[in-house]
């Protein structure tokens, strides 16, 4: 199925106001409203509300400047969407977004919503594409470019849909202390090792940095409690500065492709008791997966 058979060209509008993003979100339930008035229960303030509430839950905004504010409503047999392009883009939280599009589904139908997330997503990425749909003034213009385009809506998310795309990474030579920092810094337990082409070699995470500061001997012991004295940190911190990425990354991990199922991946998840996998095609690193992805953007989405 293709994109352009989930629009309505009376719900996309070019905004050139000043706008807060909830007189955005306004504007778009509106216009969906007015399309759909005998299936939307709750216009107006009251589903302006709920979104607002679910976005504080599950944020759907993205790096490359699309917003994807969503509500699940019972009973909606229908995908409704409405999008606005701002010539005044909007704030989220550091990320400039002048493209919001909002989705209406009924709460059994994640599947459709995601593979719209996707497509969307893939538009957005895409710098010749975005070009063309700012330089048009009306929803028309939107729908007939999409359908010419042939923008389908997938039939199932696959890794790409949902990984961390040019993740942080270091190379062999990086030392551990700045292999630390940027896990402090990016709040993150896992940096994969590439080579200055980008080919994958490996990766570090939180559990190999710790064990730089134990002794080898303490690892073949089976009850350490006597040894509350002991400060293995202190070693740690000794090797910092001499320790580099090389020299402790994970080699010969399972990694997945960029085209793994959603199941695939949570199937290696639980089965090698791992929350995150690199993603790598024909020998490169191109994104990381984690749980807490899956969770996000498919569980609560």
């Amino acid at each position: 199925m293709l994109l352009a058979d989930f629009l309505e060209p009376s719900t996309i509008v070019y905004e050139q106001r000043i706008l807060t993003r909830e007189e955005v979100y306004k504007d778009i339930i509106n216009r969906i409203c007015q399309l759909r008035s005998d299936i939307v229960p709750n216009c107006g303030e009251t589903l302006l509300e709920l979104i607002l509430e679910r976005e504080k839950e599950a944020p759907m905004v993205y790096p490359s400047g699309i917003a994807i504010p969503h509500i699940r409503l019972d009973g909606l047999a229908d995908t409704l969407i409405g999008m606005t392009f701002l010539q005044n883009p909007l704030n989220y939280d550091g990320i400039k977004v002048d493209w919001i599009v909002m989705i209406f589904t009924d709460k059994t139908s994640s599947k459709i919503y995601l593979n719209i997330v996707a497509a969307l997503l893939k538009i957005s990425e895409d710098e010749e594409m975005m070009t063309q749909l700012r330089s048009f003034n009306d929803g028309y213009a939107v729908v007939n470019y999409l359908r010419q385009c042939r923008i389908k809506v997938g039939q199932e998310l696959c890794v790409s849909d949902l990984m961390v795309k040019n993740p942080i990474c270091v190379t062999p030579d990086t030392l551990l202390s700045k292999v630390d920092s940027l896990m402090n810094v990016h709040n993150i337990s896992c940096i994969p090792v590439v080579d200055n082409e980008g080919r994958y070699l490996g990766e570090i995470n939180i559990l190999n940095i710790l064990k730089v500061g134990m002794p080898d001997y303490l690892m073949m012991i089976d009850n350490v409690a006597f040894l509350r004295s002991y400060e293995p940190l202190e070693s740690l911190f000794e090797k910092e500065e001499i320790v580099k990425a090389g020299e402790i990354m994970q080699k010969n991990t399972r990694v997945l492709s960029s085209d793994a199922s959603i199941v695939e991946t949570v199937y290696h998840m639980l089965k090698d008791n791992k929350r995150y996998f690199c993603v790598v095609d024909n020998g490169r690193l191109v994104g990381i997966i984690t749980a807490m992805d899956i969770f996000r953007k498919v569980i609560k989405a």
